[in-house]
Parts: C-alpha cells; sequence; structure tokens
C-alpha cells in the first residue's frame, strides 16, 4: 500500500506502559507485534493473550512508522470485544485510541455507506430495517404469490418456507452471491442434470451388479466430460463436482472388488422420481432455488422502496460498490493501510472478499489475521473456518506465527481438552506441515481436577450438578467464579429449579419474548376482543371472550362460565349478548363496549391505560389490580418490575415501528401479530446487566466464547448433544452439491470444537456430567469423543430426585376443566341425556396434543366458541361446494358449465367472511383445485350417490354407545345392497398412511379412525345394517405438488381391529357420559402420547 502522509515516526505519544507490556509479551506474541509488514495468520489458542497483541501491534505501528491512527483497521466479531481492544488501546496510547478504527464488520461496512453515500444508493439515505421488517417484507412477498408456487405452503396458516427462505437469501448474500449469479449456478446444475440423466436412470434400472462397476465409471466419464460453464469465484462447476464424485466410488469400487462404494454413491446422491427412476436429488431443489432467487429480488426491491437495508446489506453493498465504483476502492486502500483482524476463523465469504478488496492487487499488504480454527463454532451464523486456508492462498503462504502459551487453564484441563480436539479431522495440524498447537500451561496446577460424573437419570443429573454447586459455594468459592455450560438452552432451564432449590443465585441471559408474559397477553386479548366489538366482528369476540371471562383478574367463578357458555348455545347467542342478559357479566359487557366505542377517540397510549387501569379515572382496574398494585409490589417485586419493564419495552418498540404516525390500538394487535407470524421474539430492551457477584454463571458454549471461570460444569455429555448421535435437522431448501451455503453447525467437527471451547473456559476444575438414561428410559451413550479419555470418574446416585420444574405458564382452561363437587354433572345433565358420539368428537376426547378430554370438554360438551382459520374456512366452503355439484348431478345427470361452477364456488366461500386478501388467495386457489379434481374425477359422479348423509336419527349403537355423524359421499347399491362412504379432503395430499412429521402422524391417524367409525356407524344404523360395507376412503381433492395428481387413500379393517375400536368407543362414551375425563398432563402431547392415552383406556390404566 501507498503511503500518502508523511510525519515523523513516533509523531503520537506511546504511553509508558507500552514498554513494560512489551516486556511482558512471550516471544511469539513479540514476534507477531513487531512484524508490522506484510501478511500475517496469527494462530491463537485458547487463553494465549491475542487481545494483547492486537492493542501492543497498533500502538506498535504507531511507534515505528507516520503512520495516522485513522489509517489503521481493526475488524473484530462483537461490540464488547471492540470496545474491550479500544480500552487496551487507550491504556497504551491515550487519546489517540479513538482516532483507530475498531469496528465490527458490519459497524465497519455501515461506516463506509455513511461516509460514502455518492457510492450508494444513488446518494438516497437508507437507514438499516430490524428483524421485524424484514419478516413483515417476506410476508407481504409470499401472501402475493401464485397460490402454485412451490414455497407457497402453509402449514397450521403458517408459510413452512419464510423463515428458510429468509435464512437463505442470507446465506446467498454473507457469500456475497446476487440473485443473478444464483441463477447462473443453477443454470449450470439443470444443464448438467440434463445431459447425465438418462446414463444414471438406465445405470440404476436394475441391481446394482459386479457388472456396474464399470458402467458407472462409464458415466463418470460422461460427467468429466461436460464443459463447465464460467461461474462466480469460489463456485465449482457441478459437473466437476459430479465427475470427481462418482470417479473417487469408481475407484473405490475397483480398487475392494465391491459394489458397495457405488450403493454408498447412489444413496447419496440419488432418489426415486415419480415414474420409480433414479434421478439425481438435486434436480429437485432447483426449483424451489429458483423460486427463492425470485423473493431475493422482490425482497432487495422492496427494502429500496422503504428506504432500507439489512444487516447482510452492509457488507454485500460495499462489495457491490467496490465493484463498480473504482474510486470507493482506490480511496479505501489509500485509507486502510494497516489491517488486523480478530476471530478470523469466524468470518464469512463476503467478509473475506470484503477484506480482499482493501488490500487490492498490493503484492504484500499489510495485513494480520488472528484467529483459530479450533474455535471455530460460529457456521450457523455464515462463518466458514475454511477462509483461514483461502487466507493463506490468496496471499501466498503468507508468515504464520502460532501462540501456545496458555495463560488461563491448569495442565489437566489442557491436556483433557488437547485430546478432545484431535480427534477433529478439519483442522490446520493436519493440512499445515510441521505445524503444532499444543498448548503450554502456565497457569497453577496445584488444586486443578478434571472430573467426569455419571448419574442414572436426567432428574438425577441435574440435582446433583445443584448439589455439587451447592457444596462448592459452601466450601468458599465464590459463586460469580463458578459456570454451568450448556449446548442448548433448554439444559439449562431445566436445572434451574434445582439451583432454586438449593438457593444458588443465577446469572443467565436468556431473554424471554415479553409478548409470551401474562399481563401482556392479558392486555392483547383485551385489544382483540375491543377492536372486533369496534368493527362489528361478533364472532371472533365469541371466540375470545371465553379466555378473557376465566382470567383470574376477573374473579369470576366456573361454574358461572360455565352456564353462561351454554346459556349462548342454547338460546344461538353471542356471548356478549348472553352475558348483557347476566348480572354477574353486565358491568363487564358495557366497559367492552365502551371501549369498542372509545377507539377512533383515544390514541394507543391513552388506550393501553385504559385497558390496564392505569389512570385513578379508569372504570375498570382488574387488570390493574392484579399486576400493579402496591399489594402486588409488595408480595412479588420481580414479577412486577418485569411486567412494568415489558410495558415500556412494548411502548417503546412500537414508537420505534411506527415512526411516521401515532399507533392506534388496531397497529398494537398488527405489531404483535406480525411477531407471531415471524416467530420474532420481542425481548426488552434493558441493557443486560453485569454478571452480578454472588451468582453462579449460566450459558450456552457459544456464549461462553471469550469468558473464562475458575470452575466449570458442563452438563449433558452425551452422545445425542454433543457427540455423532446428533439428529441434524433436514433442510426445506437445500442447495446443490456445489453450492455449499448451508452452515456446517450441526456436523461432529463442530460440535468437537464448541466442546472444546466449553472445556477451555475453565481455569482450575472441570466437571463434565451425562445421565445413563434419557427422559424415556432410553440408554444414553457418553460423548463418543470422551469416552476414550482416561479421566476420574464417579457414578453418583440421587436417589430422592424429583422433579422440581414448574410450569410458569398455566393454561386458562385448567381453571374450567378442574374438579367441582357434581356441580359440572348438574350443569351438564341436559346435554349428557340426549349425547350421541361422533367421530369428531371421538378424535378430539382421544387427541392429547390438542388438550384431549379437557379440550372436548370446553369445546364439544360445554360449547365454547372457537375461530375459525381461512385454511378451515375455505376447507367448508369447497366442501359446499362439492355437495351442491353433486346433488346437481343427481337432480340433472350432468354438471353445469364450468363458469357456473365458479359462481358457486365463489358463492360458499362468500359466505365463509374471510378478509379481502384471503378471499383473493382462495378464490385462485379454489378455483384452480376444483378445475383440477373435476377434470381427473368428474367422471366419478353418478345419481344413486348421496352428500351429507346424516345419521342423527339412524339410531346407531355400539353396546350403549350412541353414534352419530354425517357422511360427506355415499355410494349406495340398493339392489346390490352395498355402501361405499368417501370423505373429501381439502388439505396436503398424502401418498400412504405413514406421516412424515408428528403433525402429519395424528392428523392421518385421526383420518383412519374416523372411516372406522363410518364403517361401524353404518353397520350399527337402522337403514343401513343390513347391507354390506364394501369400504371406505379419504378422497384428497388438491393435486399432488410434484406430480398434479388426484390421490386418494383407501382402508380396509379387520374384524380384529374393528372389534378393538368399538371397544375403545365404548370405553370412551362411558367416560364422556359420566364425566370420567382423564387428566392427560403426564401424556406427551404428540403422536406418541395420543397412542399411549388410547392403549391406556384400552388397558383399564386411566
Amino acid at each position: 500500500m501507498a503511503l500518502f502522509y508523511h510525519f515523523q515516526p513516533h509523531a503520537y505519544t506511546v504511553s509508558m506502559d507500552f514498554s513494560t507490556r512489551y516486556a511482558n509479551l512471550n516471544a511469539n506474541q513479540r514476534s507477531a507485534v513487531d512484524k508490522i509488514h506484510g501478511p500475517l495468520l496469527v494462530i491463537a489458542g485458547p487463553g494465549t493473550g491475542k487481545t494483547e497483541l492486537l492493542s501492543m501491534r497498533a500502538a506498535h505501528i504507531l511507534r515505528q512508522t507516520d503512520t495516522l491512527p485513522s489509517n489503521i483497521l481493526c475488524l473484530t466479531f462483537t461490540d464488547s470485544g471492540a470496545v474491550n481492544m479500544r480500552q487496551r488501546l487507550q491504556q497504551i496510547i491515550g487519546e489517540d485510541a479513538y482516532k483507530v478504527a475498531i469496528h465490527t464488520f458490519h459497524s465497519f461496512g455501515s461506516e463506509i455507506i455513511n461516509t460514502n453515500r455518492q457510492y450508494f444508493f444513488h446518494g438516497a439515505d437508507r437507514q438499516p430495517t430490524d428483524e421485524l421488517t424484514q419478516q413483515q417484507i417476506l410476508q407481504e412477498i409470499f401472501e402475493a404469490m401464485s397460490w402454485d408456487n412451490p414455497l407457497n405452503v402453509k402449514n397450521n396458516d403458517e408459510f413452512i418456507y419464510l423463515k428458510e427462505t429468509l435464512k437463505t437469501i442470507s446465506a446467498f448474500k454473507s457469500n456475497g452471491l446476487t440473485s443473478e449469479e444464483i441463477q447462473h449456478i443453477l443454470d449450470d446444475v439443470e444443464r448438467t442434470i440434463t445431459e447425465i440423466s438418462e446414463a444414471i436412470t438406465q445405470l440404476f434400472q436394475t441391481t446394482i451388479k459386479k457388472s456396474t462397476i464399470p458402467a458407472f465409471a462409464n458415466v463418470a466419464e460422461i460427467a468429466a466430460s461436460i464443459t463447465p460453464q464460467p461461474l462466480p469465484a469460489a463456485i465449482t462447476p457441478y459437473a466437476n463436482v459430479l465427475a470427481l464424485s462418482m470417479a473417487n466410488a469408481a475407484q473405490e469400487a475397483l480398487e475392494n472388488d465391491s459394489t458397495k462404494p457405488i450403493t454408498a454413491w447412489k444413496n447419496a446422491w440419488c432418489k426415486k422420481n415419480a415414474t420409480g427412476g433414479f434421478v439425481l436429488k438435486d434436480s429437485e431443489s432447483i426449483t424451489k432455488l429458483r423460486a427463492v432467487t425470485h423473493v431475493y429480488d422482490q425482497y432487495r426491491s422492496a427494502l429500496a422502496q422503504r428506504g432500507l437495508f439489512d444487516y447482510d446489506d452492509m457488507i454485500l453493498n460495499v462489495l457491490d460498490a467496490c465493484k463498480h465504483q473504482p474510486d470507493l476502492r482506490a480511496n479505501l486502500q489509500e485509507q486502510y493501510q494497516f489491517i488486523m483482524v480478530d476471530e478470523f476463523q469466524d468470518t464469512n465469504l463476503a467478509q473475506l472478499q470484503l477484506l480482499f478488496n482493501l488490500t487490492g492487487d498490493e503484492p504484500e499488504p499489510n495485513i494480520m489475521a488472528v484467529g483459530d480454527d479450533d474455535q471455530a463454532i460460529f457456521s450457523f451464523q455464515g462463518a466458514n473456518v475454511g477462509n483461514i486456508q483461502r487466507f493463506r492462498q490468496h496471499y501466498h503462504d503468507p508468515a504464520v506465527i502460532v501462540l501456545t502459551d496458555n495463560y488461563r487453564s491448569a495442565e489437566q484441563i489442557l491436556t483433557t481438552a488437547r485430546s478432545v480436539i484431535t480427534q477433529g479431522s478439519d483442522r490446520l495440524e493436519n493440512t499445515i506441515p510441521d505445524l503444532s498447537k499444543q498448548l503450554t500451561p502456565h497457569a497453577s496446577s496445584s488444586d486443578a481436577t478434571v472430573k467426569l460424573s455419571r448419574f442414572m437419570t436426567l432428574l438425577d443429573e441435574r440435582a446433583g450438578v445443584a448439589k455439587q454447586i451447592a457444596e462448592l459455594i459452601a466450601s468458599g468459592t465464590p459463586p460469580e467464579e463458578i459456570a454451568v455450560i450448556s449446548r442448548r438452552h433448554h439444559e439449562l432451564i431445566e436445572l434451574l429449579p434445582h439451583l432454586y432449590q438449593n438457593n444458588i443465585s443465577v446469572n443467565y441471559e436468556h431473554h424471554d419474548d415479553i409478548l409470551e408474559l401474562d399481563s401482556i397477553k392479558a392486555l392483547e386479548l383485551l385489544a382483540r376482543i375491543v377492536i372486533s366489538l369496534h368493527n362489528n366482528d361478533l364472532t371472533t369476540a365469541n371466540s375470545l371472550l371465553p379466555e378473557l371471562l376465566a382470567h383470574p383478574a376477573f374473579g369470576f367463578a366456573a361454574t358461572d362460565i360455565w352456564k353462561l357458555s351454554l346459556a349462548a348455545w342454547c338460546n344461538r347467542q353471542f356471548w356478549l349478548e348472553a352475558m348483557l342478559a347476566q348480572t354477574t357479566f353486565e358491568p363487564l359487557a358495557q366497559w367492552l363496549l365502551g371501549q369498542a366505542k372509545n377507539v377512533p377517540n383515544l390514541t394507543l397510549e391513552e388506550h393501553i391505560d385504559e385497558l390496564l387501569g392505569l389512570t385513578e379515572t379508569a372504570t375498570n382496574r382488574s387488570l390493574y389490580t392484579y399486576y400493579f398494585s402496591p399489594e402486588k409490589l409488595q408480595s412479588d417485586p420481580e414479577a412486577y418490575l418485569t411486567t412494568l419493564e415489558a410495558l415500556r419495552t412494548l411502548r417503546q418498540k412500537l414508537r420505534d415501528h411506527y415512526t411516521e404516525a401515532t399507533p392506534t390500538l388496531t397497529q398494537l394487535l398488527q405489531f404483535i401479530d406480525l411477531h407471531h407470524l415471524t416467530k420474532t421474539r420481542l425481548t426488552s430492551i434493558r441493557p443486560a446487566a453485569e454478571h452480578k457477584s454472588g451468582s453462579i454463571n449460566l450459558m450456552t458454549a457459544h456464549k461462553s466464547k471469550g469468558l473464562e471461570f475458575s470452575h466449570v460444569f458442563i452438563i449433558g455429555a452425551t452422545d445425542n448433544i454433543w457427540g455423532e448421535k446428533v439428529r441434524a435437522r433436514s433442510r426445506l431448501i437445500r442447495y446443490p452439491a456445489n453450492l455449499q451455503l448451508q452452515p456446517a453447525g450441526n456436523n461432529y467437527d463442530e460440535r468437537l470444537r464448541l466442546f472444546f471451547v466449553a472445556m477451555t473456559r475453565a481455569k482450575q476444575t472441570l466437571h463434565l456430567s451425562h445421565s445413563l438414561t434419557d427422559t424415556g428410559g432410553k440408554d444414553n451413550l457418553i460423548a463418543s469423543f470422551l469416552s476414550s479419555l482416561e479421566l476420574e470418574t464417579s457414578t453418583i446416585e440421587t436417589p430422592e430426585a424429583t422433579d422440581a420444574t414448574e410450569s410458569l405458564l398455566t393454561d386458562w382452561r385448567a381453571k374450567l376443566t378442574e374438579p367441582h363437587d357434581g356441580v359440572l354433572q348438574e350443569v351438564l345433565a341436559p346435554i349428557l341425556q340426549h349425547y350421541k358420539l361422533s367421530a369428531t368428537h371421538l378424535n378430539n376426547f382421544l387427541d392429547v396434543s390438542h388438550g384431549g378430554p379437557q379440550g372436548f370438554l370446553l369445546n364439544n360438551l360445554l360449547h365454547f366458541p372457537q375461530a375459525k382459520s381461512p385454511s378451515a374456512a375455505y376447507g367448508t366452503a369447497v366442501h359446499a361446494c362439492l355437495q351442491q355439484l353433486h346433488d346437481i348431478f343427481v337432480a340433472d345427470g350432468k354438471l353445469p358449465p364450468r363458469p357456473e361452477i365458479m359462481r358457486l364456488y365463489a358463492q360458499t366461500l362468500a359466505a365463509q367472511h374471510l378478509s379481502p386478501d384471503d378471499t383473493k388467495l382462495f378464490t385462485e386457489k379454489g378455483q384452480s383445485v376444483l378445475t383440477a379434481f373435476l377434470d381427473a374425477k368428474q367422471s366419478s359422479f353418478t345419481q344413486q350417490q348421496l352428500t351429507e348423509l346424516s345419521f342423527a336419527n339412524q339410531n346407531a349403537f355400539i353396546g350403549q354407545a350412541h353414534l352419530t355423524g354425517s357422511l360427506d359421499l355415499v355410494d349406495v347399491d340398493k339392489t346390490e345392497k352395498t355402501i361405499y362412504v368417501t370423505d373429501y379432503k381439502t388439505g396436503k395430499p398424502s401418498h400412504s398412511w405413514k406421516g412424515t412429521s408428528d403433525y402429519e402422524k395424528i392428523k392421518l391417524h385421526k383420518y383412519r379412525q374416523q372411516l372406522m367409525f363410518y364403517q361401524l356407524l353404518v353397520k350399527s344404523s337402522r337403514d343401513y345394517g343390513n347391507f354390506t360395507f364394501t369400504g371406505a376412503c379419504l378422497q384428497f381433492v388438491e393435486p399432488d405438488i410434484k406430480t398434479g395428481d388426484i390421490l386418494s387413500l383407501e382402508d380396509t379393517f379387520s374384524e380384529e381391529e374393528l372389534a378393538e375400536f368399538a371397544r375403545l368407543v365404548g370405553i370412551v362414551w362411558r367416560k364422556i357420559t359420566t364425566l370420567d375425563l382423564p387428566d392427560v398432563s403426564g401424556y406427551s402431547a404428540d403422536y406418541k402420547g395420543m397412542l399411549q392415552f388410547e392403549k391406556d383406556l384400552l388397558t383399564g390404566d386411566i
């Protein structure tokens, strides 16, 4: 780099402290400080004093050259790291430390943009966006998608690809790739797959055998012969990656005379298509990724229109400007003549490209990178440990200095930690000849220990670790010198109650979502009811009032709420109407109506105060008395202050988000909805406090980076948490083999590094622990990388360990489903006297994932109102339209013209009263779905079919159980006395009865039981009991997203299975009619829990 400023050396006063500090450096540190010219790679292990090194080197540059402080650039990864570096530098060189450019990468990008606006956004002023706005923009893009877009897939009314799309866009940006470049890469992949696909399919048409080996090698040669296309830097052509993988498999197969390598390659690279032929898996990723690139363009355009840029843009925009604005690139190269980068292992490819731009074509640039491949643990944020090697390659084997003197940990700890980390494969010691990272301890080892404790159960481990910590504190150890480190937050959360039982105070910086606080949820609930009433949306208000009345702040008895619900149901009233007619509830109903009337007249601030009763003039102060009264402050000051802080945060975040106008009560709900919809946490704006003395420290291994403690406990050291048996999360959006942008954070090497980081936080003692069994009683194996170590091990039994975990949140329904000494029987007697069991009621009773018997009580017996989701409303509209079409066909022998069918569908959809956006979406979707369905199934319509066949008056009994139901479509042959049942389903079609997700398994299990119920219903009915039940099927209305086929699922049931199911129906009937509603809180709220509940009902264990 050329020097443009000419001053005499030593022009900047350097504190006398420099000489003292310099003398205290070890030989390798001094070497790194002294080598100020040319590229330098410093490999700094844990506890080796790299922060001091960076500060001293900056001071040394000022001492030895005529460089201005502003010509030195120091880059790190955290704000705290930048502050720490500046503070150290200030101690050495005084006020000039504030002139040195010390930044995080992103603050540096922001600084470049702010000081060089003429090169960015055509000179327009843009502001950084927040996470919520990012999610909001993506939400709007997804809502505007055509229904057949591969990314437009919903589950429980949530776009399942939305968050993954944002992560993918972030990955593109952090790797410095534009949407155009991604399209070029995908073109290359698609072209290669097109050229090779026929050969792949033919190759695996038959079973793999010895003769497949030469044929496989021939296909590998075909792949190698495909001409590569020019691609962005660091991206290898797909054909090269494919050919190399095949060549390696072919070579291994030939050398070992075995087909196993080819089978392994096929399993890794291929899948069966719809016709049963094998194709490359990457073929299916192309369509989704192309859709993502279109979203990428729309997203960046939306940011620009709003005058915003996001976190990743700070680097990407600078790279783009450097590429197209040579003046800017030259100015930056002149400005920053000495560059130092801390935590280099955490850089991503875009950040690396930025460094390359800053150093330009200078053959020997003055750049130092400090990092440690063994501490590369942030790949989930886009970090790429391979950048250390790229640094060496780009700067042509720069000088390498290794810091190995450790001033933190005792010898025993370092020895154990090295035994762990050397089991990794992706390490510099394995690739750089003669490189040794063996750490030399300089800390006292007199009382140092490394211990492994084994406990019988997870509960024992939590209780045992808490006891060990209590004993350590009792022996005189300062609590702030103790840390408990885990891989994940939930392991720490489950430990907390046991620590509290031992009166151990904790520092734990895990910020809760304030929107989940009971007080904020109560405010939200009130606001929703008020806005619904203001909009005359009594249906929505109806679905929300039960939760409000059950809130303890209002003090209503459960029996009064039951009676209110039944009165509203019997009189076909909305709850608000019933409330106005009862003296118990009438004052609250009038207050709610008054609040609804006030919506246009109050600001949001005023309305929040009114709803919470925070002003003296408030007419209802129920929530104030419950959350903010002086008595609450006295009895639970922590909860009181938490609620106040949450309310302050909510107000401030609303002001920040709605900057152009005073927010309204409606916007409060939109703000909350957006957080819920995008799963964006809203955390307290209060800054994290310094770790207070007298408290131990709880943190994840990622959070522990850069910290040190005398005593460290690493919990849950099992193979399924840290080791080889960790299940990798499957990606919804996959990258082709030559575009490996996904983080490697869940691979074995990174987990090994993460454990190494946790271990090397310890100065004096290191306590490792694990349980021998998990919560389900299955055996737990110790993490594989610990199994071969010789550790001081003890097996500890804690015979009376009890689960101290308490639920911090109680569902509002609990109050309404608790036993009430026969009052419930009295209230429900008229209902139960004429009760009939339907398939829906049976499934609701059994579905422990949605409350089981307790949910059934509220929704199906007490008839608490429920809101209908847009997807459910769409399903109702499609069912209604199909029913009308069948009725028309029965009457006329033909269906009406398609335009008339679409008009009928529009009418049935309009009856659902959806929002304009949902109406537009489901109009388009319904028309497309009905067109595809009728094209495939119109020929199956007959004049003998019956629709919505009701069995309400068929006197269908199974033992004492009185059954009822309404069947979508029934084919009745009165001559042959046969009956066949079809049940229409509008959700995602299934190819088999085996679901992949837990949600799907529960859904399909309930569908199957529904068909069995229909068979019992028909066989026990008055008019159809003598008919032969020839079968039943689920008929999916929507086409399969991949093949476009209209699918159906059919099943037959053995006599034994039907008999057992009939017995289950009888048991559930007795439970319902006697109000013997089992408590299912002990069952897991999933498919496994549902099956176990059914089993226990059949065996009489509950």
